[in-house]
């Protein structure tokens, strides 16, 4: 078997996630670098090299973590030699240990890899084949509890597992709680089998405190649909995976593909959950339910990635709508979309705001004239009528300021001359006493005729 030695960068902006590029480095930084890599020699925990393609710097990158945290990347000359061994384990990640650590404010680190395949299974729910199951949506991107997941997954089945008897119990029970914080919303297929598995060989191993961490994965596999476990994913885990940052990049990504047509939009989500086993799109109005529907259909999780990233969608279209999230009755996408190309009364707002203002009111008077047995119309009109009036407020604010300015640049103008005319009258006494003639200063006309009226 082959061994390679990789080197691993970029310790310093693991250790730091919240540094941008370019700004100043700080003493607290370098602390936290040194104390992760201090961590990392002293432990010598085994790694997990995974590729990055959401990396918005290099879609190429391969990431390393450890622990359930990221430590760095591989260095560039040596990416693409572990991709291709990544794709040839047929795991899509490879499992590595520490062979040195470099302890610095810019530290650096290699780990040994071992050139093997590994066997992938990956089963689906009978019946339904979600190969087929297709969609061009943006997606959600992996986050970080799914890679933390992932990892652990590969650590416990490909190194701790299989060696429960010289097993290091400290290091078996970390990964297993990296996993089970990672998966304690994961609803797919993988998930629900790997939990399975984990019990079954912590329950056959001959040690009494192995054997106590499968009554933990128990526990969870029992509470996972749970009305407890349901209420924490609609009440705290759902609101934020909304209104986080992945979900809003997919749906600018969406209002682009859909340019900006909601309704339409809408339509298409609603098509493809349509097609979904279960009846489930009749729970998207209840969440609860439709989690626990998630679950129990054993869904792979590349569908279920698809699957939430459409509910993501489809809650910030209902939002933005101004619609509860339920479901809808195919006949209401025509009505709503036909309403929807229609002259609606923000577009005629904004109408009357490209006009002076004074046209602008003489025109609402005459629309309030025509529109006022209009039930839309005597709603709207007087938010209508209030933007005409701030915006001429605002146009008489700006005009005043002017006003303030000429003033006091003319006051400013009237000051100096005066300033002059004291200096000279104190200092004519004195040329009047020597017998001297004064020449009359250049003033300007204006001032002279100020000084006569004076």
């Amino acid at each position: 078997m082959t061994q390679y030695s990789i080197k691993i960068l970029g310790a310093q902006h693991a250790a730091n996630p919240d540094y941008k590029f370019g700004d100043p480095e700080t003493p607290e930084m370098w602390a936290r670098t040194i104390g992760m890599l201090s961590n990392l020699r002293d432990m010598r925990p085994r790694v997990v090299l995974k590729p990055e393609p959401t990396n918005t710097n290099d879609h190429l990158a391969v990431m390393a973590r450890a622990m359930g945290n990221k430590i760095g990347y591989v260095c560039k000359d040596q990416r693409d030699m572990v991709h291709t061994m990544i794709s040839q384990s047929k795991r899509g990640m490879l499992a590595a240990d520490i062979s040195e650590v470099v302890v610095s404010e810019h530290g650096y680190l290699f780990v040994t890899l071992k050139c093997q395949e590994a066997a992938c299974d990956s089963g689906q729910e009978p019946g339904f084949n979600w190969g087929k199951w297709q969609t061009d949506i943006p997606l959600l991107a992996p986050m970080d509890a799914l890679h933390a997941e992932e990892e652990a997954e590969f650590i416990l089945e490909e190194e701790l597992l299989p060696n429960l008897k010289d097993v290091n119990i400290t290091e078996l029970q970390t990964y297993l709680g990296i996993w089970m914080e990672g998966s304690r919303h994961d609803m797919s297929h993988e998930a629900s089998r790997q939990r399975e598995l984990y019990v079954k060989l912590l329950e056959e191993s001959t040690c009494d405190e192995v054997r106590e961490l499968a009554g933990e994965l128990k526990h969870q596999s029992a509470s996972m649909c749970c009305r407890h476990r349901l209420e924490e994913r609609t009440l705290e885990w759902w609101p934020r995976l909304v209104d986080s940052d992945e979900a809003a990049n997919i749906w600018g990504r969406w209002c682009e593909q859909t340019k900006g047509q909601l309704w339409s939009g809408l339509q298409m989500i609603d098509d493809l959950l349509r097609q979904l086993p279960g009846n489930l799109y009749q729970n998207v109005g209840h969440m609860e339910a439709l989690f626990s529907q998630l679950y129990y259909l054993c869904i792979p999780r590349a569908a279920l990635t698809a699957i939430l990233s459409l509910l993501v969608l489809r809650e910030k279209t209902c939002r933005e709508l101004g619609i509860e999230m339920k479901p809808i009755v195919e006949a209401d996408y025509e009505t709503r979309l036909q309403e929807s190309g229609m002259f609606s009364m923000k577009d005629l707002a904004s109408s009357f705001l490209r006009f002076p203002t004074k046209i602008a009111l003489g025109m609402f008077g005459g629309v309030s004239t025509l529109l006022a047995w209009h039930p839309e119309w005597q709603k709207h009109a007087p938010q209508i009528e209030e933007l005409i009036l701030s915006k001429q407020k605002e146009q008489q604010d700006r005009q005043e300021q002017k006003q303030d300015k000429i003033l006091d640049s003319m006051e400013k103008a009237v000051e100096r001359p005066a300033t002059m005319i004291s200096h000279v009258e104190n200092y004519q006494p004195q040329i009047q006493n020597q017998n001297i003639d004064l020449p009359t200063p250049p003033f300007r006309t204006h001032d002279k005729k100020r000084l006569d009226n004076e």
